[in-house]
């Protein structure tokens, strides 16, 4: 959070409402039981978010859509490559002042937090990270399919989300082309 420019401390003031922050805690297990890997994340408690005329609405792909994308990969024998976006929400700027306190175990007495990015929780995020992941698209060439504002294509390449699920559908003969834009 501290190399993504996610906030800026100031000093704490009565002015500033503070949002609550909270640590969720993600365990995965392997087939024996045995702790395999975990997760930290800090969230903002966006449920207690001031009332606000800002969107929290994010787009999502439709599942006939979805369904269409697989039959035409079927059909073309189209390669496919999935990611997902690492701290998706952390990479958009925030749209509006936010004051949060630190988060447990890092406390700055006289001191919170001005989040620049978005945090998880917060009731704009999805519509955030959507805005900035579809510039990036189009700044990269695609074009958003017709009205699917999950869609984007150019000449060679389909990519479609779900949040901060990727999925690009390309032509093996187009490889050399898919690991330059990789």
């Amino acid at each position: 959070m501290i190399n993504k420019r996610t906030f800026q401390e100031v000093p704490a003031d009565n002015t500033h409402k503070l949002l609550p922050l909270k640590w969720v805690f993600t365990y995965k297990f392997d087939t024996d039981g045995y702790l395999s890997r975990f997760k930290a994340r800090v969230c903002v408690r966006g449920d207690l978010q001031p009332p606000s005329s800002m969107d929290s609405y994010a787009a999502t792909l439709a599942a006939r859509i979805f369904r269409a994308l697989m039959a035409l990969m079927a059909a073309f024998n189209l390669e496919s490559c999935q990611f997902d976006a690492t701290n998706a929400f952390v990479n958009s700027d925030i749209d509006e002042e936010l004051y949060v306190p630190y988060p447990e175990g890092f406390r700055r007495r006289g001191f919170c937090l001005r989040l620049l990015k978005a945090l998880y929780g917060l009731k704009q995020a999805p519509r955030l990270w959507y805005e900035t992941f579809s510039r990036t698209l189009k700044a990269m060439g695609l074009k958003q399919a017709g009205d699917e504002p999950c869609l984007f294509v150019n000449d060679w390449l389909i990519i479609f989300f779900f949040v901060d699920d990727i999925v690009a559908l390309f032509h093996r003969s187009k490889q050399s082309l898919w690991e330059d834009f990789k």
